[in-house]
């Protein structure tokens, strides 16, 4: 997500969380989540699952 390592949590096939890590030095810095659906509308088509 922007370029930084992400996991994206889906709930009956439905994007419900994606939490993005901010990585520094190879540490993990920070940890952010996003649950807002706007905001998620964008990932669901970024990261649709292919059957």
């Amino acid at each position: 997500m922007n370029g930084s390592p992400a996991l994206v949590l889906r709930l009956h096939g439905q994007v419900d969380t994606v939490v993005a890590m901010r990585i520094d030095d190879g540490l993990i810095t920070g940890l952010y989540s996003v649950r807002n659906p706007e905001k998620l509308a964008r990932m669901a088509r970024q990261t649709a699952l292919r059957r």
